[in-house]
């Protein structure tokens, strides 16, 4: 999808559609943009353009871990760098207990210590 900002129209093009009684078109192809150049800009100009993502924690989860712990156990959220995993079984909540140091390292190492500083589990 391209944005369009359409340019103001001159004194001379507007006397011009006045006495014609009707309006040229305007040449707005330089002025159109991807949605994602839009996108951004916007961020960029926010001050939001290298914003750390939680998604990008969830989905580096997944990856982290081996397949049958990725079925029974799923990140919920990240806040203020604690990163809560809910567990559906109390045996799985064990074996991540045991591997926390190595997962939160691999976040560290992943995602920087400022980012992920520490992780819980929760049985739910």
């Amino acid at each position: 999808m391209a944005f369009r900002r359409r340019p103001r129209r001159t004194t001379r093009e507007r006397a011009l559609a006045q006495l014609r009684g009707y309006w040229e078109p305007q040449d707005v192809s330089k002025y159109t943009r991807d949605s994602e150049t839009v996108v951004e800009d916007t961020l960029k100009d926010l001050g939001l353009e290298g914003r750390f993502n939680e998604e990008q924690v969830f989905d580096a989860w997944n990856t982290m871990v081996s397949n049958f712990i990725a079925q029974n156990a799923r990140p919920i959220g990240l806040h203020r760098g604690i990163l809560n995993i809910q567990v559906l079984h109390s045996t799985v909540h064990y074996e991540l207990e045991r591997m926390k140091g190595q997962l939160l390292a691999k976040m560290q190492d992943r995602f920087g210590q400022n980012n992920v500083k520490e992780i819980r589990f929760r049985l739910g």
